[in-house]
């Protein structure tokens, strides 16, 4: 009941005043990095009379960078569903399929003007907490939909891999996607769309072999060693 009456509560010009914050907090979390901002600059680059307006609409910094998630994300995961969806109706999911609709949504906010590459910088900076709700739902600290449907197709095609060598690689994978469009989106910004060398359609192409390969690599016998070393570690 109380959330319902703080959604009443959110007027034109409170939704308004909302969209600022965000739009400046992504812009300076991406330029210096989610916990090198304070609040009080957020608020007076956003305009801000109140001294506090960060802290009024959205609690604290995490829930700033949730109103980010929120943002974002939603379409996101909308993309990747239609993407999942195709793949599911097609009969036959396959790792190629999978490692699409994990990266094409986010590429795509690489074109996105309302803070898109923004976004793709602050997202990089909060791998850890996007795994944790890629490998257990509802563990992670920001709540961002969508991941139930790609564990559950990691878990089928990467079976045959240990669990704790499948939970690093998708990590790494996590990285990979996360960091490399980051940075490509800086050197975008530098060096410009025509540049050969870091051409975003053959970095993309480059970047889903590189976590194909990742994945399907069979796994070392050091690697299987220290799985089952660090089974028995846990148990």
């Amino acid at each position: 009941m109380a959330k319902n009456n703080e959604r009443q509560r959110i007027t034109p010009r409170s939704a308004a005043t909302r969209a600022r914050l965000v739009s400046v907090a992504e812009r300076l979390f991406a330029e210096r990095g989610v916990e090198g901002v304070p609040l009080s600059e957020i608020n007076k680059t956003s305009g801000q009379r109140n001294a506090n307006a960060c802290q009024y609409h959205f609690g604290n910094r995490e829930g700033l960078l949730q109103a980010i998630v929120d943002k974002h994300v939603p379409g996101i995961a909308a993309r990747r569903a239609e993407l999942l969806d195709e793949l599911e109706q097609a009969g036959e999911l396959s790792l190629e399929g999978l490692v699409d609709a994990w990266i094409e949504p986010v590429v795509e906010k690489l074109h996105d003007p309302d803070g898109g590459r923004e976004f793709i910088r602050v997202n990089a900076q909060l791998t850890t907490r996007h795994m944790l709700s890629l490998l257990k739902p509802g563990q992670g600290a920001l709540h961002a939909p969508g991941a139930g449907r790609l564990t559950s197709g990691w878990n089928q095609l990467l079976a045959h891999l240990p669990l704790a060598v499948r939970q690093q690689r998708l990590h790494l994978a996590s990285i990979l996607v996360f960091q490399g469009l980051a940075d490509h989106s800086r050197l975008q910004e530098h060096l410009g769309d025509n540049d050969p060398a870091h051409d975003t359609q053959l970095f993309v192409a480059t970047l889903r072999d590189a976590i194909i390969a990742l994945l399907q690599q069979p796994p070392s016998a050091d690697c299987l060693h220290s799985a089952e070393q660090a089974h028995a570690t846990g148990d």
